[in-house]
């Protein structure tokens, strides 16, 4: 059903398991099959079926054949099953959702009769080009969750929602595929030949595990499972092993997306997360309502009606979907051992603290049956109890956290006008992920070179040790320096060197400031990164956090 080679080749087409003959390639001559769908080349192949380029020779479009394979074509049970739920999948219509046309038996032959979508699946993408920006993330889910609410309300639910059955069409649309044929696997015969479509380990919901009854809200959790993966590169729960995949979200809580990659924004972490959650009645209660928090999530793409498709190309996130993230944010080819070695810098320490924490414990129960023993703990106690009093007397043991003095200022010296934005500024301290910042639109990412660059200044209420500065931004490919200063000068020269700088960024980022010390705090943009929705170029962000 997609219709997209890595290298552009075509395999060649293998035996047709209905036909047991090779199809001719396109425009060779062969009897169509169901009386009027002539097959042009083989596209994918699946534990359930074959998909084929075909030709409507009736209605001359072309369409894609989804061929049973011939163990479950001869199971009479699943057959019928597979068209009854076939029927009730083409009543979908939705511009989200990838239409079916029609079913047809032709002797050995089982199939059904789809829309042809030219593109690529979201399983190809995040293969070839790792994780995606938060606003693609928030753009893809919000029209998966459309396409979801809609069959949701039609009686249906989808049971295997996946990066393979998620399309994105070179026309800018984002298509879910496979509507019912889940449902239709659970009356196989042998479900162990077809237990991929029944559901994909990697994405099951809990009740699927736990094999208990499902509704929307099980789509609701493989769909956050997807969101996870499109933002960090990776799915919470992937052992290797399927069984104990599968298992694993009954009984592991998995890695915050922040704790894999932490420029991803706070709010899209939260909706995603509570899709998540392990309780059906924790998370978001429909498909609406995930698509309603996306949105909220990032403000960026607010304007973007799912229902509309015509609205979908004018925002054209999509278009995004093609460019290679920066080369750190790729999967490196080690993958999960890479992943693994992230996840052991803290889990191993974790793991020591609960071990050590146990041992004490182990030895205070002893201690404590003891003379010696009880003796001992009065007196660490009647010590803890002085240490508690007196802390607060000492003033060098205080942590000093910079407290901002106001809203940030705007830093535009000459040849600029000296206001950029001035009117959202408050937004980027508010804790409000909802509002942003938004600097001029530029005809160029390089300032349409009218000038080096622009920035924001954060003043402190007193000179601080500043060690990290948070960035939630929309823009994707923007470069920016950070510069720690007394007082504020007229122009960039006298912020002297930069404490922390980087390039190519996607989304928020960390600043590391390596604890410089000073009462304002400069975030410079060199880059304005890739033109937004309307072609312009400008900065948005959503939020700044110091912290020392």
């Amino acid at each position: 059903m997609v219709d997209r080679y890595g290298d552009g080749a075509v395999p060649e087409p293998p035996p047709n398991p209905a036909q047991g003959s090779t199809p001719p390639g396109p425009g060779a001559a062969s009897p169509p099959i169901g009386g009027r769908y002539r097959l042009v080349r083989l596209i994918a192949r699946g534990g359930m079926a074959e998909v084929w380029e075909g030709l409507d020779e009736v209605l001359a479009r072309p369409v894609a054949v989804k061929v049973l394979l011939p163990h479950l074509a001869r199971d009479a049970a699943f057959v019928e099953r597979f068209k009854r739920e076939a029927v009730a999948a083409a009543r979908l219509s939705h511009p989200h959702i990838v239409a079916l046309f029609d079913t047809f038996s032709d002797g050995a032959t089982e199939a059904i009769v789809m829309e042809l979508v030219r593109g690529t699946t979201l399983r190809a993408h995040l293969d070839q080009h790792g994780p995606m920006t938060p606003a693609q993330v928030v753009t893809v889910g919000a029209q998966v969750a459309d396409a979801l609410a809609h069959a949701h309300r039609s009686g249906l639910v989808h049971r295997d929602v996946k990066p393979g059955n998620i399309l994105l069409s070179d026309d800018g649309r984002v298509l879910v595929a496979d509507f019912g044929i889940a449902k239709a696997a659970e009356a196989a015969s042998d479900l162990t030949e077809v237990g991929e479509v029944v559901g994909t380990a990697k994405y099951l919901s809990p009740e699927q595990v736990e094999g208990t009854p499902l509704d929307a809200r099980s789509d609701v959790y493989s769909l956050g499972i997807v969101l996870y993966e499109a933002l960090c590169g990776r799915a919470p729960f992937d052992s290797g092993n399927q069984t104990t995949t599968a298992l694993a979200r009954l009984t592991t809580t998995p890695l915050t997306p922040r704790q894999i990659k932490p420029g991803i924004p706070r709010g899209l972490e939260e909706v995603v997360l509570k899709a998540m959650a392990r309780q059906p009645d924790d998370r978001h209660p429909s498909a609406t309502a995930l698509r309603e928090a996306l949105l909220a999530a990032n403000p960026g793409v607010h304007d973007l009606h799912m229902g509309d498709a015509t609205s979908t190309s004018a925002l054209d996130h999509t278009r995004e979907i093609g460019r290679a993230a920066p080369r750190e944010q790729h999967t490196p080819p080690a993958g999960v051992a890479a992943f693994a070695n992230r996840e052991r810098s803290w889990i191993v320490p974790a793991f020591l603290i609960v071990v050590v924490a146990g041992t004490v414990g182990l030895i205070g129960a002893l201690l404590g049956r003891t003379e010696v023993g009880r003796d001992l703990f009065d007196a660490v106690r009647s010590g803890a109890s002085d240490d508690a009093t007196g802390a607060a007397d000492d003033p060098d043991d205080a942590v000093d956290s910079p407290t901002i003095a106001g809203p940030p200022t705007s830093f535009d010296p000459p040849p600029g006008g000296g206001e950029e934005g001035d009117s959202g500024l408050p937004a980027l301290v508010d804790a409000d992920p909802g509002t942003a910042w938004e600097s001029e639109g530029y005809r160029s990412r390089r300032f349409g070179g009218l000038k080096e660059g622009v920035g924001v200044v954060t003043t402190l209420a007193e000179r601080s040790r500043v060690e990290t500065l948070e960035v939630d931004a929309a823009t994707v490919g923007w470069s920016a320096s950070v510069y720690v200063a007394d007082e504020v000068p007229t122009d960039l020269a006298g912020w002297g060197e930069p404490v922390a700088q980087a390039q190519g960024i996607d989304g928020g980022t960390s600043f590391d400031l390596g604890g410089a010390e000073g009462t304002h705090v400069l975030l410079w943009f060199t880059d304005l990164g890739e033109a937004n929705r309307t072609g312009a170029f400008r900065m948005e962000v959503a939020e700044l956090r110091l912290s020392g």
